[in-house]
């Protein structure tokens, strides 16, 4: 007699790939009904459905999507400290707070202007641009994890993406 044994990694898998396949409308109201047991209220269904869109290449399970877009909800309270800590210096926080204040100005608020003004502060600040996004997406996420920091900065707004950047500086330094 063959026993059959469940495959919980392959399952996994195989829900990972119908995630990424099938429009988010097919799961979006089971996911909204997670993010509100949690307690975040989703009042915005557009813009539930483009955050949905972002991770949804990371999500393996319907539940996962709470983890990997709850900070375009919610302001990180915790930083990846290890990953920052060792690479903040005077030079990095100077870098951010010029930025704070180019964001501030910036009328278009989309992603290439976002990154246009984020590259040409480090080109004229001469550090390198990878090790300033790193720090970016840990101010924006809490972490290392997420979608392109650019395209997280247009999703939460300029008021909020200043508001992250100032309590990170505040944090680091």
């Amino acid at each position: 007699m063959q026993r059959c044994k469940f495959d919980f990694e392959k399952a996994k898998w195989f829900n990972h790939e119908w995630i990424k396949k099938l429009p988010v409308s097919n799961y979006q109201a089971r996911v909204k009904e997670i993010f509100e047991s949690k307690g975040i209220e989703i009042k915005d269904e557009a813009y539930f459905t483009k955050v949905l869109e972002l991770v949804k290449e990371r999500c393996h399970l319907l539940t996962d999507f709470f983890d990997q877009a709850v900070f375009f909800y919610v302001t990180p309270s915790t930083y990846d400290e290890a990953s920052v800590k060792p690479k903040w210096d005077s030079e990095k926080n100077d870098f951010f707070t010029a930025l704070i204040t180019r964001y501030k100005d910036i009328t278009d608020w989309n992603i290439n202007t976002i990154e246009t003004e984020f590259k040409n502060l480090a080109t004229a600040k001469n550090i390198k641009v990878g090790e300033l996004q790193m720090i970016l997406r840990v101010m924006l996420v809490g972490t290392k994890m997420g979608p392109g920091v650019f395209v997280i900065a247009e999703a939460i707004g300029s008021a909020e993406t200043v508001n992250r950047i100032e309590k990170a500086c505040a944090f680091f330094s």
